[in-house]
């Protein structure tokens, strides 16, 4: 996977408050859109295991990288692709960066189906198989694309999120958008890849 260009994004606010809210800089909507549909259309549905080999768990699924400012980051190897059919579902890809010393662990998704708006209220809710669940507020700007931003850190108060998803496999995953709610299964390499990419950053 080529250098994504938000990987070099600043944090250009933070606010700390019963609500907190991050605002990171992001490549354009239209150009993460590109990456995100020509993962689908190069990686498939990723419905199989991946072959790991002993001792080198972590390479399977991300990489290890410093920015321009020489600043250490981690990001996944692939594009989460949750799709039963190679058209719809969903495209996901994760990365770090550090604020004030801590890890700040960003999800960026979009919604592979049409006419799919979200807003700040927008949220996404995961279904683990023990049957809990976890919701993650989505930080991305208006849009229609689908497109969404989550956030695990400290300020946040969400990183209890962020442990349950290195522990335990998720089941499913439900976008509330303004209109339309997407929901879509994880297949069996989908958990793995989600599992072994979020213990790895």
């Amino acid at each position: 996977m080529k250098k994504l260009l938000f990987l070099s994004a600043v944090i250009v606010a933070m606010t700390i408050s019963a609500t907190a809210q991050v605002k990171i800089k992001m490549e354009p909507s239209a150009m993460f859109s590109k990456k995100a549909q020509s993962a689908l259309k190069t990686q498939g549905t990723q419905q199989a295991m991946k072959a790991i080999t002993p001792g080198d768990e972590c390479g399977a699924f991300v990489a290890n990288k410093k920015d321009d400012k020489g600043e250490a980051y981690t990001e996944a190897k692939e594009f989460l692709i949750i799709s039963s059919d190679g058209v719809t579902g969903f495209a996901f890809t994760f990365y770090t960066m550090q604020y004030e010393g801590k890890t700040l662990y960003v999800t960026r998704g979009m919604a592979l189906e049409p006419d799919v708006c979200v807003d700040k209220t927008s949220k996404v809710t995961i279904t683990f198989e023990d049957g809990t669940q976890a919701t993650l507020q989505n930080f991305e700007k208006d849009n229609c694309k689908g497109i969404v931003s989550l956030y695990m850190h400290e300020v946040l108060k969400n990183l209890d999120v962020y442990e349950a998803l290195k522990t335990k496999k998720v089941r499913s995953l439900r976008l509330a958008g303004v209109e339309k709610t997407v929901v879509k299964s994880f297949s069996e390499g989908n958990q793995q890849q989600m599992q072994g990419t979020v213990k790895c950053l």
